[in-house]
């Protein structure tokens, strides 16, 4: 089975990008052997990636990864240097309006290693790729959590959070 390392520098209780790391390795791990590796995190959301991903760990810097994809959940933080994937590929995950994230202070530095970026919506992946025209993105769209209901109900989705880099 290939195995799948995901990083995330700072894993919080809640947000988009902490929901998405979750829900994929959730869908993912029956394809997949997945190690996630952090730098920091939210205790509680730690609890509940262990009990889906097959490995997961505090990043070293001193100690060498090695996996078939690495995909970083987040640009913002450092990234994992160590991690070594065997097919060469490097995925950066893109969340955000980065225009509205340097607002914040956000300022994207590409990877050296990445070699694809994936966007989460139509609308990122637009403003992506007018900051920075030379990369390619693909857009996937946000792995959701599915549940069967014993009856029909309405099922309303948000962003759940306001902040200038979500266009609020």
């Amino acid at each position: 089975m290939k195995n799948i390392i995901i990083y995330h520098n700072n894993l919080l209780k809640f947000g988009g990008v902490d929901t998405f790391v979750y829900n994929f390795i959730r869908k993912m791990n029956k394809f997949y052997d997945i190690t996630f590796l952090y730098n920091f995190a939210d205790v509680e959301n730690l609890e509940r990636i262990k009990k889906v991903a097959k490995t997961v760990e505090k990043y070293d810097k001193t100690k060498k990864y090695i996996c078939d994809i690495c995909i970083c959940a987040s640009a913002w933080g450092e990234y994992p240097n160590s991690v070594v994937a065997k097919t060469g590929k490097y995925v950066q995950m893109v969340h955000a309006d980065y225009i509205k994230a340097k607002k914040t202070g956000f300022e994207y530095h590409k990877w050296f290693k990445t070699t694809e970026h994936v966007g989460v919506s139509d609308y990122v992946c637009k403003v992506f790729k007018n900051l920075y025209p030379e990369e390619e993105i693909t857009r996937i769209y946000n792995i959701l959590d599915y549940k069967k209901e014993t009856k029909s109900i309405l099922k309303l989705i948000s962003a759940t959070r306001l902040s200038a880099e979500k266009r609020i």
